[in-house]
């Protein structure tokens, strides 16, 4: 090499730009290879989040299929379609949707277990190894079991469908207050009312108004709302066939000193009264059905009305209106087509009111079951110590009304709450 050549290839090796480039030139693949397979790890990991969404909400929906009461296989089948909803190609992988689950801490009836796994693609790390890589993820939901309530609404759109006010004091022992309305005050408390339940359930929301309303959950930490409804527990009751002839109370009972008047259903186990009822004194009514046909069924003030096995049925209009004085202790017939229900509004009565007062003797152990007719309970009744069930469509309970029911041990029938349905796996 002569000395010109040697000179410039001397310049050319101590030039920084040059050994920049060739450096960069030699490090180029590396680089792209590094960079292309953090694209794919970075792919991977998105379609695994991908993928656990998809079991989430497939667990979540095939518990609310068993909530439901649905089949085993119909969950199944529900968790599948929620899982492909939500972008889970069955087409590449597979869908395992298992109740009770086989694995886990909720091995049980109440619980869907998803495990989705698919295979996805390489494409740099093709370099490394030509096997699918293999994404396993699993999901498991369960609902809670269903809970008794003791005050129901079974409207479906009212506001404040169950509205508790004034100074009322609410305690509900060992069940619970649901509201089937979709408002977003669908369960209302307001003024100095106090309210003692395990928990407070609505299909649409609650609402603490003005005041100094107050209320203690016993077994839940906050009032659930956005529910499912609640079932009807006496929609399949039919009413009863009412006499051809209407009846009347024999005299006696004309005022608080005219002495006990007994009263019975006679032979047929149902006695109609027409255009209402007004009791002023002292009554006692044997076991039966008595059909109360229009007008008012009135109580008057310092009346006293006993019956045990008793239920009265409210048609054509029929309304309630017991005075504050008036004490009332009655009792449902715990057998038979009417058995735990005390007083039962026709189905097709919409828009009508039923009033209840009382005093603190008063006593109603069964279901006030209007489904189609509102329910207020103000002034002083108590009812304290019975098992009473409020099931209308719509309840108020306000003034000063003291309300105390104990279903412990009773056997009626009871609403049921669904369970909340949550991950837990």
């Amino acid at each position: 090499m002569n000395h010109w050549g040697f000179e410039m290839f001397s310049n050319w090796l101590s030039n920084r730009r040059g050994n920049t480039t060739v450096v960069f030139a030699l490090c180029l693949p590396v680089v792209m290879g590094c960079a292309g397979l953090g694209v794919e790890v970075g792919f991977w990991q998105y379609r695994q989040r991908e993928a656990q969404t998809a079991a989430d909400l497939a667990a979540y929906a095939g518990a609310v299929s068993l909530r439901n009461h649905e089949s085993v296989a119909q969950a199944r089948e529900e968790a599948a379609a929620e899982a492909r909803l939500h972008g889970f190609e069955a087409t590449a992988g597979v869908i395992n949707a298992m109740s009770p689950p086989q694995t886990g801490n909720y091995q049980d009836n109440r619980s869907m277990e998803v495990v989705l796994t698919q295979n996805l693609p390489r494409f740099f790390s093709s370099i490394m190894s030509q096997e699918p890589l293999l994404i396993s993820v699993r999901a498991v939901a369960t609902y809670q079991e269903e809970s008794d309530a003791c005050l129901l609404a079974l409207s479906h759109d009212d506001g404040a469908a169950i509205d508790l006010f004034g100074s009322s004091n609410v305690a509900m022992i060992e069940c619970e207050i649901m509201s089937n309305s979709i408002a977003d005050d669908a369960v209302t408390l307001r003024g100095s009312t106090d309210v003692e339940t395990p928990c407070i359930n609505s299909v649409g929301g609650f609402v603490v108004g003005g005041g100094s309303a107050n209320y203690t959950l016993t077994d839940c930490r906050e009032p659930r709302t956005n529910l499912p409804r609640a079932l009807d527990p006496y929609a399949d009751v039919e009413p009863p066939t009412l006499p051809s002839s209407c009846s009347n109370i024999n005299s006696g009972g004309g005022g608080p000193n005219a002495g006990l008047v007994s009263v019975s259903a006679g032979p047929s186990g149902v006695k109609r009264f027409c255009n209402g009822l007004n009791l002023t004194g002292e009554y006692e009514f044997e076991p039966g059905v008595y059909v109360i046909d229009g007008g008012d069924f009135r109580i008057g003030a310092q009346a006293t009305v006993v019956g045990d096995g008793v239920t009265f049925y409210f048609t054509d209009g029929a309304r309630a209106r017991f005075n504050g004085g008036a004490t009332v202790q009655l009792t449902a017939p715990n057998t038979g087509d009417y058995s735990g229900l005390v007083f039962f509004g026709d189905r097709d009565d919409h828009g009508v009111d039923h009033v209840f007062n009382g005093t603190a003797d008063s006593l109603i152990t069964g279901a006030i079951y209007t489904p189609s007719s509102d329910i207020s309970f103000l002034g002083d009744f108590s009812g304290q110590e019975g098992c009473m069930q409020l099931v209308g469509y719509t309840v108020e309970i306000g003034g000063n009304a003291s309300i105390t029911t104990d279903c412990t041990g009773v056997g009626l029938t009871f609403p049921k709450i669904p369970g909340d349905v949550r991950l837990v796996e």
